[in-house]
């Protein structure tokens, strides 16, 4: 037998074991647990995890969070969720957590007059074919919590696979993994839409090879149109790396403003914030009740988040700037304190080591790197 412990979930493995269990996801269940512990704050709540595997996301909500009152869990995999249920028992869970075996979809609409409190999609892919009955089952002022692992069609490497599984056009771009967060964004905020809901991105986060959403969802038509506001278009130059951002119903233009060349209409994509800054502080000040072996990992992504939730949407890279005008990139550090000399915005962002926010235009951020500085 091998044992693996994740938080104070215990896990218990034959040699020849076949049931999924990512231990490289540990911290992106280490912030699904603080989310939950910081936004509830001390209110019973039900969790819905229909996608369990080996049942650990399901235990540590269960073991980790006093509010927690139940956890409906499933499995398509026979043999997953009879693992999952031995785990449960292991860690002396049972009146808590209940697993079926089931497919997702099913398991939430058995639970759609009932409502649960968060909803946490973890599949291997996309989350889309899920949001409708993810939706469904969610109580007023919920939260969909919903992880994606397709980052090659999310991130522009594969265009027609992301209109066809998020209905977003797009292309390759150096923000890519932020692009990435505000496709799956739109993507909710518009199947929320045709079910007269409204969401609002509280917290979000690309780490290792997946990002990961968390919105909470409103119910009626307001809300519907106020979330839809947030969705519109960016135009981008891959020649001169500018790029503007329009909201729906605004008009688009063809040629870039900075250098005539043709640009890229990207999206629709969720243009609003990112964060809720009163969540982040919350879970910044939480961090270090979670039993985590990436603790330090997991603070330093909240303090970089802390750092730039207030900032302009789409970082820009030193290096792509750098390639550009055939020069050697500078510190990203110089050029944020540069920036912040000019009376700009400047934050460092958690997207990517070697970026930059700013609300400067292009001719100040290219006067950083050695040219004009005029505006």
């Amino acid at each position: 037998m091998q044992e693996s412990i994740e938080g104070k979930a215990k896990l218990r493995f034959d040699s020849n074991h076949s049931v999924f269990y990512n231990p490289k996801m540990a911290m992106n269940r280490d912030l699904s647990v603080l989310l939950v512990k910081s936004f509830f704050r001390g209110r019973r709540i039900r969790i819905c995890d229909p996608m369990t595997a080996s049942g650990v996301r399901a235990i540590r909500y269960a073991s980790e969070c006093p509010n927690v009152e139940s956890v409906a869990a499933s499995d398509v995999d026979p043999t997953s969720a009879t693992f999952a249920n031995r785990m449960i028992e292991l860690n002396n869970l049972t009146e808590r957590i209940t697993v079926t075996q089931a497919n997702a979809s099913s398991l939430m609409r058995e639970h759609m007059e009932i409502g649960f409190n968060l909803v946490d999609l973890d599949p291997f892919g996309s989350p889309s074919p899920y949001f409708e009955s993810a939706l469904h089952c969610i109580a007023e002022g919920g939260i969909l919590a919903s992880t994606a692992t397709d980052m090659a069609p999310l991130t522009g490497a594969r265009s027609a696979a992301c209109f066809r599984k998020y209905g977003v056009v797009t292309t390759r771009t150096e923000f890519e993994k932020e692009t990435a967060v505000r496709i799956l964004a739109a993507c909710l905020t518009l199947v929320s839409g045709r079910l007269q809901l409204g969401v609002k991105v509280i917290f979000s986060h690309a780490s290792d090879h997946y990002i990961r959403l968390y919105v909470q969802v409103n119910k009626g038509r307001q809300a519907a149109n106020n979330s839809i506001r947030n969705l519109g278009f960016l135009e981008y130059c891959s020649h001169c790396l500018s790029r503007v951002t329009r909201r729906v119903f605004e008009e688009n233009e063809l040629n870039c403003n900075n250098c005539g060349s043709k640009i890229r209409t990207i999206g629709p994509l969720w243009l609003g914030e990112l964060w809720d800054p009163e969540l982040v502080l919350l879970m910044n000040s939480q961090a270090v009740t979670i039993d985590s072996s990436r603790l330090t990992y997991l603070q330093t992504l909240l303090d970089q988040v802390s750092g730039e939730m207030y900032a302009p949407p789409f970082y820009h890279r030193i290096d792509r700037i750098a390639h550009n005008l055939r020069m050697n990139p500078p510190r990203v550090r110089d050029v944020v304190s540069t920036l912040r000399s000019f009376g700009y915005v400047g934050t460092l962002t958690h997207f990517h080591p070697n970026a930059f926010r700013t609300d400067a235009p292009d001719q100040i951020i290219l006067g950083t790197f050695g040219g004009r500085k005029e505006a």
